[in-house]
């Protein structure tokens, strides 16, 4: 009788295939150099590069894996890995009820999120688990991680325009110096060196990553840092000393830690949302170490959450969809109760494509299930790691989610990440004496191939999307080559054709960017806003019609030349303001903000009778839809004034005092200090008359 093979936890390899595993893996490990200068392309520049080389190099890792593992019969994998696949196929599931389906699948076009993304993670914690015997293949991947997090903290004090800087800002080396620490532990581990010669060397990570995000500028990820370094030393003293219970005791607390930590944060900047005033500028609230932009975590946290309520209960077990973060905020941002007289708080003049905080993103974007599932994955990684690696693992984990809850991910440190977490886990028995595991069978081999031939199509098909877009092509043409169309970039909701219309016609205005103002650069701005205009007559409710609106009235106030390209797009604009304006009531009624410069220039303007129609049609439909908002009551209640009505222009002047008095309409327009006095004595005269 023949035996039945036994699933084992090994997988033995050639000489061959384990070069090129670890060419995947430093690769993936390196994948941050996509953000370099010759390598940039699309809308967000410097993050959209990255996002294509995690995708490819994900698609190696899957189509790598599935064939060692298919070429060696059966093989165990932890549970780990399995539970992160399962939370990525879900991810993907849930996305199939997003608005922009495909968007969720793809996730946000700068950030590491998205189901597409997580099965990058998946497919490079199994291929790390394929070659961790293999201690050159790991020592050269492990090198691959040091030097990335090192490059990036010293480049990132070079000049913007240096070749060798990666990223426009500084403080994202917080949230690479959180894995540091575990890298060099890992390194370590593979040279076999002694105890006291690790711990001497995880310390000075733990220095060198504190001292790093200071410098970055990242004083979260510097907390983070400390609380991590507590953890280990604490967790080192108890798994090297303590006794099997209080182990046990340790591991499940950290689990309840994994789980308690992150919510905490979400519910702690959330509350600070709903308090946070900055009707003014300076009047932030004090914050521990001068922590500001924590405020702006809290409003985007409590702007988002009125998703869910319009969802409905569906929301809290499917989710929004990934990569969605962005329309919430724009749409719901006069909740915010904000100050839109300083416009640096508000979504299109700060970049919040993201909520900042990726377990809350999770839970908005994929629903509960989502968020358990990305919780357990931690859990069992604490769970299943190694004796003498379960204080690291314990350490990075919870450092790595408190600073990822107040801080967004690049994708490119997701492959750090899975380094990490697939080097670590236990290949023997457990602390209860069993071996545990997944069984990875050899018919599994086609599902290894069509995820990395879908994470091949998606870096393919988002390639070629923000190529599309990309201004400095574009500025490179020959002029006959620039007839060529601009990408619809509906199936993503608009998301990037958005920021370039934003971007490419802003720079026309902008006085510090006078040397933007070439020909070229307003053929651009007239190819995007055309085309925007096209996208929004065939999809009325896109949320382009926020991002043409906001360009619109930056054209009619700005104080710039009057070149012949400048003039001839501004009254294009002009002409065409009232129809895209019709439809803000349908893509974002709380948004009546944008229409401001419109209604003041209906009012400041000699119009045609249909256009003061079109005018007054939009304001009644706002005023049918919120007849409390300051701007609504403001506008309508100048319209009044002009009525041969004396009891019409009494409750003009009514409702302009109550938008003052009641509602707060200073958020929104500069007010003369002695306007409330005037239109109140206006009114006293005008009901003394009668």
């Amino acid at each position: 009788m023949s035996k039945i093979p036994v699933a084992s936890s090994v997988v033995r390899l050639k000489n061959a295939e384990l070069i090129v595993a670890a060419l995947i893996l430093a690769v993936g490990a390196l994948s941050t150099m996509a953000a370099l200068p010759v390598f940039r392309f699309g809308v967000w520049r410097d993050s959209e590069p990255t996002v294509i080389a995690v995708l490819v190099t994900g698609a190696m890792a899957w189509g790598w894996g599935g064939y060692c593992y298919y070429r060696n019969g059966e093989a165990k994998v932890p549970l780990t890995i399995a539970v992160s696949l399962l939370f990525s196929l879900w991810c993907c599931f849930t996305s199939m009820f997003a608005p922009f389906p495909i968007l969720s699948f793809l996730g946000s076009p700068q950030l590491g999120e998205g189901p597409i993304l997580f099965l990058c993670w998946s497919g490079f914690m199994l291929l790390v688990w394929v070659v961790w015997q293999e201690r050159g293949t790991m020592r050269l991947a492990f090198a691959a991680g040091i030097v990335m997090v090192l490059y990036a903290a010293f480049v990132h004090q070079l000049g913007e325009n240096s070749a060798f800087r990666l990223f426009g800002f500084g403080d994202y080396v917080g949230v690479f110096a959180v894995l540091l620490p575990a890298l060099l532990y890992c390194m370590a581990i593979q040279f076999i060196l002694a105890p006291y010669s690790r711990h001497v060397l995880v310390l000075i990570g733990y220095g060198a990553s504190v001292l790093l995000s200071l410098a970055a500028g990242n004083k979260g990820a510097a907390l983070a840092l400390l609380l991590s370094a507590a953890i280990w030393i604490l967790c080192s003293l108890l798994f090297s000393r303590g006794k099997v219970a209080w182990q046990r005791l340790a591991i499940w607390g950290a689990m309840v830690a994994i789980v308690l930590v992150p919510i905490c944060i979400m519910v702690g900047l959330w509350a600070l949302g709903q308090s946070a005033d900055i009707y003014q500028e300076d009047s932030e609230p004090g914050l521990f170490l001068n922590l500001y932009s924590v405020v702006s975590r809290g409003l985007m946290l409590k702007l988002t959450s009125y998703a869910f309520e319009e969802a409905g209960v569906g929301a809290y077990l499917v989710g929004n969809g990934f990569g969605h973060s962005l329309f919430y905020v724009q749409n719901y941002l006069p909740l915010s109760g904000q100050s839109f007289l300083y416009p640096h708080w508000d979504v299109f003049y700060r970049d919040f494509v993201h909520t900042h905080s990726i377990p809350y993103e999770i839970l908005l974007s994929g629903g509960v299930l989502a968020l358990v599932s990305y919780f357990l994955v931690f859990c069992l990684w604490i769970y299943e790691a190694g004796l003498e690696d379960r204080p690291i693992v314990i350490a990075t984990a919870l450092g790595y989610l408190t600073v990822t809850s107040i801080w967004f991910e690049f994708a490119s440190l997701i492959p750090l990440l899975a380094l990490i977490m697939g080097s670590t886990l236990q290949h023997g028995e457990r602390l209860d004496g069993h071996s545990g595991g997944f069984v990875w069978s050899r018919y599994r081999l086609q599902a290894s191939v069509f995820i990395g031939f879908v994470l091949l199509a998606g870096a393919g098909w988002l390639y070629q999307q923000n190529r599309g877009l990309d201004r400095s092509l574009f500025m490179e043409k020959s002029l006959s080559a620039t007839e060529q169309g601009v990408p619809s970039d509906g199936a993503r909701g608009h998301i990037s054709l958005q920021r370039a219309l934003l971007d490419g016609c802003n720079k026309m205005i902008d006085q510090n960017s006078l040397q933007d103002r070439s020909p070229r650069s307003f053929q651009w701005c007239a190819k995007l806003l055309q085309h925007a205009y096209n996208e929004i007559g065939a999809r009325p409710t896109s949320s382009l019609v926020l991002a043409y609106l906001v360009v619109t009235a930056n054209f009619v106030n700005a104080s710039a030349e009057a070149l012949p390209a400048y003039e001839e797009i501004r009254q294009l604009l002009i002409r065409r303001w009232g129809d895209v304006a019709s439809q803000l009531i349908d893509v974002a009624p709380h948004r009546i903000d944008v229409l401001i410069p419109y209604f003041s220039y209906l009012a400041d303007t000699n119009v045609s009778a249909s256009v003061q129609r079109q005018g007054d049609l939009i304001l009644d439909a706002f005023m049918r839809y919120e007849p409390e908002n300051p701007i609504v009551l403001w506008f309508n209640g100048q319209k009044k004034l002009y009525d041969h009505s004396r009891q019409r222009v009494f409750d003009g002047l009514t409702e302009m005092i109550a938008a003052i008095e009641k509602y707060h309409l200073e958020r929104y327009i500069g007010l003369p200090d002695d306007i409330l006095v005037k239109l109140l004595n206006v009114r006293d005269e005008l009901e003394g008359r009668e």
